[in-house]
């Protein structure tokens, strides 16, 4: 949660993110692409009201085979006082929001803002309640497995983390403002493929309706819809805390730690345990390293040791 003293923070974020630019309006998913265009022809939820922080500056128009999909950025304090950033759409008759992330601050980093937000399915169906818990959870763990493989850090709660931004630079520490950008509209309409009630899914990626075999989860526990304001650690849980992954990219400049590459050389930064939690590793800082995302992949649970 954002403070109205750091109201200002925000507005500096905006500012830089309604000054980037999607690079040559494309989406990549793997090798695959996506190329829209800019502006919609939709009117969609509260583009032109002036506490909306970006306007109209990020609102783009991507083809389907099956039509269009209009889509429009959003930047607002919602009515929990809390700032969001909120990814509307519409597609044919059915329109809605895709995805959202919060711009949550820890006291223990303090100047940062973590975009982050936790990956679940609320959609409602009918039939048996047990049958659709289950087979929300298991769109949320084909989804989570896809981002992960897609290179995106998403955490054992299944919170993905997007974005680290350092308001004293006004810039991020673990990505590019156009990487980030590229990556929440991605994962927007990767989302509202597998969502089911947005009228579209995308040609490339198997029909969520025909994945109902493939996972049944036997935990009906579901989490919070937005993460903590702080978030409870101890040296022997898993999670790392975003204070903690704060300080960690301080510390190491910002730079993955095995081939030096930085978010400027086009990598996305991941904060990683050095001894896998498996193996035994606390999370501690002198066990805590930055990788980017392709050798944390590689990595896997291996332990390694850094330069």
């Amino acid at each position: 949660m954002i403070t109205h003293e750091e109201d200002k923070d925000v507005v500096v974020f905006a500012q830089l993110l309604s000054r980037t630019s999607l690079p040559e309006n494309k989406l990549y998913i793997g090798s695959f692409s996506i190329t829209g265009r800019q502006g919609i022809e939709s009117n969609l939820q509260y583009r032109h009201e002036d506490w909306q922080l970006l306007g109209t500056s990020h609102e783009y128009t991507f083809p389907l085979m099956e039509g269009d999909i209009q889509i429009s950025l959003q930047l607002y304090e919602n009515m929990r006082d809390h700032y969001r950033l909120y990814c509307y759409c519409k597609f044919g008759r059915y329109s809605g929001m895709l995805f959202s992330i919060n711009l949550t601050t820890e006291k223990d980093a303090e100047g940062s803002i973590f975009l982050t937000q936790q990956i679940k399915f609320s959609d409602r169906m009918g039939g048996d309640s047990k049958h659709a818990q289950h087979f929300r959870q298991m769109k949320q763990a084909v989804f989570v497995s896809m981002l992960r493989k897609l290179g995106y850090e998403v955490t054992d709660q299944n919170h993905i983390i997007l974005g680290i931004y350092d308001t004293k630079t006004a810039s991020f520490l673990n990505t590019t403002s156009e990487k980030f950008l590229s990556d929440f509209i991605l994962i927007s309409l990767l989302k509202g493929h597998f969502m089911g009630n947005k009228g579209f899914e995308l040609e490339i990626l198997p029909s969520y309706n025909k994945m109902t075999d493939l996972f049944v989860s036997n935990n009906d526990a579901m989490d919070d819809e937005h993460i903590p304001a702080k978030v409870h650690h101890s040296q022997r849980s898993r999670a790392i805390p975003l204070g903690v992954r704060f300080k960690v990219l301080e510390r190491d400049k910002g730079t993955c730690k095995l081939c030096g590459r930085a978010p400027a050389d086009g990598v996305k930064l991941h904060v990683d345990h050095i001894v896998p939690f498996s193996l035994g590793g606390l999370t501690v800082m002198d066990n805590l390293q930055t990788l980017c995302s392709e050798c944390n992949i590689g990595k896997s649970n291996r332990s390694v040791e850094r330069y």
